[in-house]
């Protein structure tokens, strides 16, 4: 608009020759200036996508490293332990045990105390003796904390039959007793051994007074009747006396 202004400007003053000249030259002016703006541009999209090509390589690498950084993680290996017997080492006595096969861990787990029950009362019997056995009970506790060193789920396929084969899982468990450990279950035996020897002692003093209970009942009723019923009585008596040591053999003190 303002070269069309410049142009009557000039026609009006000079004539038409330097009109043309003005206009010429502005035109040219703006065409320098459109040019150089799409100059500046193109570099600036340029460097755009040369940014986003560099971002998606790095993210590229990125993800390439993170890869390489984390592999899948491998199966745990069967430990030495759980092929070996019962053996010490050191000052410790090292007992694997194994729950299985089951169908599911679940049920190994489930057996588990039974089976480590079973395990102390061999060890028990190993350094107490055998009258010791099985009346050594320790608490669950203890054995988690203190006699469980080491588990291990292994899973193995079965065949069953011919053409069918299933997971069966077996769970192994490493049981350590140290001194510490030897000390506790000789406490206990100890405990159990003073209340069995109490037990004992109530028992017999029981049986004690229960005879002479029969025998003063059986003289009270003999005067008392005057000798009339004294073969009834008396084998009623000998019965009463008996009673006692059958229950005893039927329920033996331990």
């Amino acid at each position: 608009m303002m070269a069309y202004f410049l142009f009557i400007v000039a026609i009006v003053l000079t004539g038409p020759t330097a009109g043309l000249t003005v206009l010429a030259a502005e035109n040219q002016s703006h065409s320098t200036k459109a040019t150089d703006d799409r100059g500046g541009s193109e570099p600036a999209v340029a460097g755009s996508h040369s940014t986003f090509e560099k971002a998606s390589s790095d993210s590229a690498r990125d993800m390439s490293a993170t890869t390489d950084a984390a592999p899948p993680r491998a199966s745990r290996s069967r430990p030495a332990w759980v092929d070996q017997g019962a053996e010490r080492v050191g000052s410790e006595y090292r007992l694997p045990v194994a729950i299985g096969p089951y169908a599911s861990p679940l049920e190994c787990e489930a057996r588990l105390p039974a089976a480590v029950e079973a395990a102390i009362d061999d060890y028990v019997e190993l350094i107490l003796g055998p009258e010791a056995r099985g009346r050594v009970k320790v608490p669950w506790s203890f054995v988690a904390t203190n006699l469980l060193r080491e588990r291990y789920m292994e899973s193995r396929l079965f065949q069953l039959t011919s053409t069918q084969q299933r997971e069966m899982h077996t769970l192994h468990v490493l049981l350590t007793f140290d001194h510490n450990a030897n000390q506790y279950l000789r406490q206990i035996w100890r405990f159990t051994q003073g209340t069995m020897n109490l037990v004992r002692f109530g028992a017999f003093f029981g049986i004690a007074v229960w005879t002479l209970a029969v025998v003063w009942g059986y003289l009270r009723l003999d005067l008392t009747f005057g000798g009339r019923y004294r073969l009834p009585l008396g084998a009623a008596a000998g019965l009463l006396l008996v009673l006692p040591w059958i229950i005893l053999a039927i329920l033996p003190l331990r």
